[in-house]
């Protein structure tokens, strides 16, 4: 059996078994890829596989029951005359096979990712997803069977195709985001994460903590007090996040601010004098906030400064 080969690999048989051992491999070049055939299925079926839940145990079991399933025909003596190295051919022979069947034709995690810009992206369940630029998005190898399960790096806006029956899964960043079909925008940041509602409901949950959210809301993951706090959206910026993109035409900086407290969670305060001014610009929404306030500053002859989680344009 393929057992005595792998206990004379692993040291384990004693010293007349040994010795049979290596009789047998002296007795024909054959006999030793037969050795060396076995052992590295054996060494593959120790190590995890990318993928794959490979248990050896009853990858050997199966193979045992084919060997057990060889007709009779021959003879129940011709049978019992075979010599355990010509059963550990055989048993070599069928690993390898069930050792193919797992490596080669198992299901794999397909994984997407928007280099410089949006990349649209169709799944097997016709939900369409827009992936932001750097943003990688993994679709689980059984998605569309239980669940609808991914994993997203980045941000993305999604159109979820509805089954009640089939939850769409998102995880990210520890939140995970759970839809039965709905529209919403996911934005990664370094202190928030957001999950925009554009239709729909969406479920999020983070730890212990679990919040529901309607269009016309957000959610929102602190990532400095791991909270999940429910907010409703005070300014229409579904356009921003198509786009990833604020674009200022002759816009009001009050507007403007509106704009930016959606965005990144905080709150942008100035002069009364400095809200009437208008500014033409363009920035994008990964930027970060203190980039965007240099930025206004210079352009309006301000200067800003940061107190807490509050950005503070003054003249």
């Amino acid at each position: 059996m393929e057992h005595k080969l792998i206990a004379y690999h692993e040291q384990l048989l004693d010293a007349s078994e040994r010795k049979a051992v290596e009789q047998w491999l002296r007795q024909d070049p054959a006999h030793q890829g037969i050795y060396d055939k076995t052992i590295r299925i054996w060494e593959q079926s120790r190590n995890p596989l990318a993928y794959t839940y490979y248990n050896k145990e009853r990858a050997w079991d199966k193979i045992q029951a084919q060997i057990d399933q060889v007709p009779a025909a021959a003879g129940r003596g011709r049978f019992a005359a075979l010599k355990w190295w010509q059963v550990a051919a055989v048993a070599a022979s069928l690993a390898g096979i069930v050792l193919f069947f797992l490596v080669w034709l198992r299901p794999e995690p397909r994984v997407y990712i928007a280099d410089a810009g949006t990349r649209e992206l169709h799944l097997k369940d016709n939900s369409t997803i827009e992936l932001y630029a750097n943003g990688v998005l993994e679709v689980d190898r059984a998605f569309n069977r239980k669940t609808r399960t991914v994993t997203l790096k980045g941000d993305a806006r999604f159109d979820i195709a509805r089954n009640p029956d089939k939850p769409f899964i998102i995880h990210n960043k520890k939140m995970e985001v759970q839809v039965l079909g709905t529209a919403f925008t996911i934005q990664q940041r370094m202190a928030f994460n957001t999950v925009y509602v554009h239709s729909g409901k969406v479920k999020a949950t983070l730890g212990n903590q679990t919040v529901t959210a309607v269009a016309g809301q957000k959610i929102v993951q602190d990532n400095k007090t791991r909270q999940l706090l429910l907010r409703e959206i005070q300014t229409p910026i579904e356009s921003v996040l198509k786009t990833q993109t604020i674009r200022c035409n002759n816009m009001r900086i009050d507007s403007l601010a509106n704009i930016l407290r959606e965005l990144y969670n905080v709150d942008v305060q100035f002069d009364p004098a400095i809200g009437s001014k208008r500014i033409t610009s363009t920035y994008l929404s990964y930027e970060s906030p203190e980039q965007v306030m240099e930025n206004i500053a210079l352009m309006i002859n301000a200067t800003w400064r940061k107190q807490g989680d509050h950005y503070i344009i003054t003249k």
